[in-house]
């Protein structure tokens, strides 16, 4: 029974902060997110060898109070994005150090380590065939999302430069950052609590929840659609770096070849 409210609570919350903010109640929305990181302070003290789960819970809630409460240093919403999403890496990264892995002294191999997820799963290794993968599923994906959403480009034109900006932001910071709290932390701890079927559903319903700031229903499920698809394939892989790759690369041809490319047609 603790188990299970240890579960269903956050992600209650979690769900019902954002049908909040889905129907523009802001305030409301960052209230609830606080009150879940409060009690993910709390119920590790409760629950007692759950300490990742409730972190993974808590970043989840950070991630929107961060995205709402940040500053807004640049008019570029391109430029914005990593404000959002460095200080999540962050604390990812310290959850990762101190509670996953002895990972000892900062070094290098370190932080390859880290990309890849090296301990949330069961030895862990890179491929490079990944990256054609990765593509594939970046370029599909990401036209099949335009028909449902039908956004805007991020980026003015298709120049080297903005491509590599949006490159670099996409997959570095949205995608990684995205993908290293529902997938890398989330997804593991609860499936090292309550089974990998549970994990995978339970990603896949907030990183959809996670998109109610387009107050699309339709969308809401596509983004579901996808997020089992990333969930599927970190569980079947356990690689960290596949799942922020798929993610980046369809946000990256998203916001610039795509809509590009169907603005061009008759």
């Amino acid at each position: 029974m603790r188990d299970k409210v240890g579960l269903l609570l956050p992600t209650a919350l979690i769900v019902l902060a954002e049908g909040l903010f889905f129907n523009g109640r802001t305030e409301a929305c960052l209230e609830v997110h606080a009150l879940n990181i409060f009690l993910c302070i709390l119920l590790p003290i409760w629950a007692e060898k759950q300490m990742l789960l409730y972190q993974s819970f808590s970043l989840v809630s950070l991630l929107r109070v961060l995205n709402i409460g940040m500053p807004v240093f640049f008019t570029e919403t391109l430029l914005w994005m990593p404000f959002v999403y460095a200080p999540v890496i962050i604390a990812g990264y310290i959850i990762w150090r101190q509670t996953v892995v002895d990972a000892g002294r900062p070094h290098w191999r370190n932080l390859v380590r880290f990309l890849n997820g090296h301990g949330l799963r069961e030895n862990v290794q890179w491929k490079w065939e990944y990256v054609p993968f990765a593509i594939i599923f970046g370029y599909l994906g990401a036209n099949l999302e335009y028909f449902v959403l039908g956004n805007e480009a991020l980026v003015w034109d298709l120049g080297p430069l903005d491509l590599g900006k949006l490159m670099l932001v996409m997959v570095v910071f949205v995608g990684f950052g995205e993908e290293l709290v529902f997938r890398g932390l989330l997804q593991s701890s609860i499936a090292s609590n309550f089974g990998k079927g549970v994990a995978v559903l339970v990603s896949a319903l907030l990183f959809a929840s996670m998109h109610s700031g387009y107050h699309n229903v339709p969308y809401l499920g596509f983004v579901f659609a996808i997020g089992l698809v990333l969930a599927l394939a970190y569980e079947r892989t356990g690689s960290l770096g596949l799942a922020a790759l798929m993610h980046g690369l369809l946000n990256f041809f998203l916001f610039s070849f795509v809509p590009f490319g169907y603005d061009l047609l008759p």
